[in-house]
């Protein structure tokens, strides 16, 4: 007599078919995780992210969908998880189009719209002012800055000025208000 036993082959034909309920175990297993790894569930995502010069903070934008439309927070901190939120958004009306940090890290700013720079203070996460690169010209404006840098002081912001539907940038200077 022969001892043969069947070895299913490495190339099986039958796909593996997992039960509703053992999705939804793996489904809950795995939001538990993203609890307590300190990540953000699929509700809310990470729209922007920039490091600060050095590497000290990070800050960042998250969104989420509201019924207003889209709506972002703002987060300040030394890393992702522990990131303090700054600010909120008015949903469906606002968003954040770019970070830019001062070269020495201790200041930065959110453009909202693609025309007001909102600071923030890296260390205290407290705000530092708010003002327009370019005048609003309508909702949405016309023109928007793009490209937006401290100077190596901090005291001005450069940026290009742009049309918002077509090409055709030129160079925008504003004083940092102090």
């Amino acid at each position: 007599m022969s001892s043969e036993r069947a070895v299913p082959s490495a190339r099986s034909t039958h796909p593996l078919k997992l039960s509703a309920w053992a999705v939804l175990v793996i489904a809950a297993l795995s939001a538990i995780g993203l609890l307590l790894s300190g990540q953000r569930s699929e509700h809310e995502w990470e729209v922007l992210a920039a490091r600060a010069p050095g590497g000290a903070h990070v800050a960042l934008v998250r969104g989420r969908s509201c019924e207003a439309g889209p709506c972002q927070t703002l987060w300040v901190g030394a890393t992702r998880e522990t990131a303090v939120q700054v600010g909120t958004l008015a949903p469906g009306r606002e968003q954040c189009d770019e970070i830019s940090w001062t070269p020495d890290g201790t200041r930065l700013g959110f453009l909202v719209n693609g025309y007001q720079l909102r600071i923030h203070d890296a260390a205290t996460l407290a705000p530092a002012g708010q003002f327009s690169l370019i005048e609003p010209d309508g909702n949405p404006t016309t023109r928007i800055a793009r490209g937006v840098t401290f100077s190596e002081n901090g005291r001005a912001v450069t940026f290009d000025d742009c049309p918002r539907a077509r090409s055709g940038c030129r160079a925008g200077l504003v004083a940092v208000p102090q």
